[in-house]
């Protein structure tokens, strides 16, 4: 994957890493334009903030620039992409990074590339045709709720290439009584 470089200025300034045939999409979540604030009600100074679907960061990145006191919990699979994750947002305070998928169902499965690899096209489903992929592990958000003993989510990201009902199925049936004040949703299906 080749890489192209920017300057992030959070707390000082340092190097932001993304692939270079997906900028449209990287500058599009880092100037606001895929997750717009205007109507979001955050109450809390520190908000819960649940990263499904991370990427590379910049989700995170314009996150912790409106949010920066925060807690942000990462998910995301592809040993690739988290590895560039990782050295993107890694130095964030209140940043849990998890190398694994959220979805319906735990244990190991496969993560499909997309065509031409872009990381903002890897999906738990199957592609009509081939086009590679890794196993991954998945967790359950209901998982991720208990073992972080989250009595409330004030914002919730979900990014997960087709899968996304999946997730919101398994919340609503095991976590109704924990309220998600602001979802983002991009949706892909029927």
């Amino acid at each position: 994957m080749e890489l192209d470089y920017l300057k992030i200025k959070i707390n000082g300034e340092y190097e932001f890493s993304y692939p270079k045939n997906e900028s449209e999409m990287i500058f599009s979540v880092l100037k606001g334009k895929d997750y717009p604030l205007a109507n979001v009600k955050i109450k809390s100074d520190s908000p819960i903030i649940i990263d499904i679907g991370s990427n590379v960061g910049a989700s995170v990145v314009y996150f912790k620039k409106n949010y920066p006191f925060s807690s942000i919990y990462c998910f995301e699979p592809s040993s690739e992409t988290y590895s560039i994750l990782k050295k993107n947002v890694g130095c964030f305070e209140n940043v849990k990074l998890h190398q694994l998928a959220v979805w319906n169902k735990e244990g190991e499965f496969k993560l499909n590339y997309g065509p031409e690899k872009r990381t903002g096209s890897f999906t738990l489903m199957e592609w009509d045709k081939d086009l590679g992929g890794e196993i991954v592990k998945t967790i359950k958000i209901s998982s991720v709720i208990k073992n972080y003993k989250l009595k409330s989510i004030d914002l919730m990201k979900l990014d997960v290439e087709a899968v996304e009902l999946d997730v919101l199925v398994d919340f609503f049936t095991t976590c109704p009584e924990v309220p998600i004040y602001n979802v983002f949703i991009e949706y892909h299906g029927i």
